[in-house]
């Protein structure tokens, strides 16, 4: 076990049954269009797409990786697919307070939605989490009318805490649903084994 400014210089790898989750390089860029250009997946995310979204080529240009209060606060792992070696998607850590409590989100191109990737690849991020870090408690903040992200957290053992009513969701206002999931939940559940990482949704 690491404390999480290990993790930030020495990137973790992390792989399951048919994903490799790994540090995003230029060489990816284009793959990334397909899930950062897509204009019609930031429907539930609050906010429209930034100029490196629009253009991931940009978000390279800036070696220093972001910052808050002069140190790191994020790891974001792009979802390569085995059978192509292509970034498809993205889970992201970010929000880290005190090395103990995260939040995580995730996307992935439109193309292999339903497919059980983020399912999958957001599981083996929990382990990690849980059984390499200090961390505790993980956080999740989907909209209501977001059903197939709600679907995948619940899918990894994320219990809705409640919801808040036409409050702030980054720069809308809209209902949303709290999820929690603390180290002790997961404790001899199916994120132990890697054969009980099989995802059927």
């Amino acid at each position: 076990m690491h404390d999480l400014d290990y993790f930030f210089y020495h990137f973790p790898v992390l792989e399951t049954d048919r994903l490799i989750l790994r540090e995003k390089t230029p060489e990816d860029a284009e793959s990334m269009k397909t899930y950062t250009a897509d204009e019609s997946l930031y429907i539930y995310w609050g906010r429209h797409m930034t100029k490196a979204e629009r253009d991931p080529v940009l978000g390279f240009k800036n070696k220093e990786k972001r910052r808050k209060n002069g140190r790191n606060d994020h790891i974001s792992w792009g979802i390569e697919l085995k059978k192509n070696h292509r970034i498809v998607g993205e889970i992201n850590l970010f929000d880290i307070q005190n090395e103990r409590q995260g939040m995580v989100g995730y996307r992935i191109s439109k193309a292999y939605q339903g497919m059980g990737f983020v399912t999958e690849g957001l599981k083996r991020v929990i382990r990690f989490c849980f059984e390499e870090t200090n961390i505790q408690r993980l956080e999740a903040e989907v909209m209501v009318k977001n059903i197939p992200s709600n679907r995948v957290l619940e899918k990894c053992g994320f219990t809705c805490e409640g919801t808040k009513r036409q409050a702030k969701f980054v720069n809308i206002y809209a209902d949303f649903n709290i999820y929690g999931l603390l180290k002790s939940d997961i404790l001899g559940s199916a994120f132990k084994t890697e054969d009980e990482l099989t995802v059927t949704g």
